[in-house]
């Protein structure tokens, strides 16, 4: 990752800056109704980590040296895996905010400047307190209590930070490589390659820019597009009209493009569409017409999951 990949990326205007802080806050508030079902969910897909690796190795999970590649600002994820026992750690460019503590804003603030640190102090105040208590009653019932473990979380480049070779059994990234800059996402998969252990598994999971949410306007979310809502924007506004800005950095990366760069590093076991379908209801035929250099396959889906082994050696 570089700097131009911070959580806080281009703005278009302080009005398109505070309507998207609006809508995210709006659909922050909504979801807090049924947090612990929403982490029984994130679980749920923790399993399906654990099932895919174990098939594809025949070896545990529970032993396999875990990385994430862009915990976020809400690190919900590798708080569960450390948890749960498993020996986790990530990195971010954004220093996380485990303990809401003044000392820890205070560190935010200097890192990563004045947008991140307003919303850290929000979040934490408003949402923080109420997930990890819901994430802790949610790990109960599988026998284990919430730990934070400062040290699992990096912060840094990935591209620039010294891992081991062949020294990560599992890597896995959540929306994330869709904010990288396509200058540095070689160098990225470079050094994740060189780290995956030889018979270790991958899973990148990337919002591609052609699907309905591909633009990260708020308003065409998984969480809020099935809502009765008031939209500023049209279906794939940033497919069309490009009218409004999304409070993040976007490479506007297509699913080839993807499949090519991953090619270059990894052999790609398989690549799932998780979201197929996804805007369906939006696509009318005024709507095609516009997109008709798309495909229907990456315009109905966001998120897509490439499943990566080491690079096989080509014979000679």
């Amino acid at each position: 990752m570089s700097k131009a990949s911070h959580s806080v990326g281009h703005i278009g205007s302080a009005l398109d800056w505070s309507w998207e802080n609006l809508q995210f806050l709006r659909m922050r508030m909504q979801g807090l109704k049924n947090k612990e079902a929403e982490l029984g969910g994130l679980l749920g897909e923790l399993d399906g980590y654990r099932s895919l690796y174990e098939s594809l190795t025949g070896r545990s999970f529970q032993q396999a040296s875990i990385f994430e590649v862009g915990y976020g600002a809400r690190p919900l994820r590798l708080l569960a895996l450390s948890s749960l026992g498993l020996n986790a750690r990530g990195i971010d460019l954004d220093a996380p905010s485990l303990e809401g503590s003044l000392h820890e804003l205070w560190r935010i603030l200097k890192t990563n400047g004045w947008l991140r640190f307003i919303k850290s102090m929000v979040r934490t105040t408003v949402f923080d307190a109420h997930e990890r208590r819901a994430l802790d009653r949610t790990l109960a019932r599988r026998g284990a209590r919430l730990r934070v473990l400062p040290d699992r979380f990096l912060v840094g480049d990935v591209a620039d930070v010294a891992l081991a070779p062949a020294s990560l059994d599992f890597i896995y990234s959540e929306d994330v490589f869709e904010h990288i800059p396509r200058e540095a996402l070689d160098r990225v998969c470079a050094s994740l390659a060189q780290a995956l252990a030889p018979q270790g598994v991958a899973l990148i999971s990337p919002a591609v820019f052609t699907g309905i949410g591909g633009g990260h306007l708020v308003e065409w979310y998984p969480d809020t597009l099935g809502r009765d809502i008031d939209r500023r924007s049209e279906p794939w506004e940033h497919l069309r009209q490009r009218r409004y800005t999304p409070d993040c950095f976007l490479n506007e990366m297509r699913l080839y493009e993807y499949q090519r760069l991953f090619e270059r590093h990894f052999t790609v076991e398989a690549v799932h569409n998780l979201q197929a379908g996804h805007g369906h209801a939006f696509l009318t035929e005024e709507v095609r017409e516009d997109l008709n250099d798309y495909s229907m396959e990456e315009l109905l889906g966001d998120k897509w999951r490439f499943v990566l082994r080491t690079k096989r050696e080509e014979p000679a």
